[in-house]
């Protein structure tokens, strides 16, 4: 598996037919040194500069976050921060604000159920991570390729037979 597969990233893009041109932004430098700090591999770094626009940028049913805006939400955002502390890198989210993170151990994607996240600070959020079992570019070409394709972690859950699939169920319509 690639870590992070350009490629696919760049083919999702022309799926949804973005323009890459009119919203490239090159990837400033205090947002490079927070990359160097957080993410040990160039790889991954490069992905970032690579892939910085200067929007939010939709794909399929989810949002890949702009590269630019790491300073910022490494110095003020306290679930970005909290997420880093047990090597996640959040990178996009879905529309019921589930969060796209990228492990930082092994380079796999995977979605983090939002409420158990931000309401359990006690817990380790890997506890609520569901793997996707792929790289970033792939997961993105993914959600825009694939009918059925996870939209949530409920989804996700469901999708991969994770352990962890939150506390829902069909019964538990209230």
């Amino acid at each position: 598996m690639a870590i992070v597969d350009n490629e696919k990233m760049w083919l999702a893009l022309e799926r949804i037919a973005f323009n890459s041109k009119k919203h490239a932004s090159i990837l400033r430098s205090e947002n490079l040194e927070v990359l160097e700090l957080i993410c040990p591999d160039l790889e991954a770094r490069c992905f970032f500069a690579e892939f910085s626009f200067d929007t939010v940028v939709e794909i399929g049913a989810y949002c890949f976050n702009e590269s630019n805006e790491l300073k910022k939400e490494y110095t003020w955002d306290d679930a970005f921060k909290y997420a880093l502390r047990h090597n996640l890198l959040l990178v996009g989210s879905t529309a019921n604000g589930d969060l796209v993170a990228l492990d930082l151990n092994d380079y796999q994607i995977g979605i983090l159920f939002h409420d158990y996240f931000l309401e359990d600070e006690g817990e380790d959020p890997r506890k609520y991570l569901i793997k996707m079992d792929c790289s970033i570019g792939q997961f993105f070409m993914n959600s825009v390729s694939i009918d059925e394709y996870p939209v949530d972690a409920y989804e996700a859950a469901a999708y991969t037979g994770a352990e962890f699939t939150g506390y829902w169920s069909p019964e538990n319509t209230e």
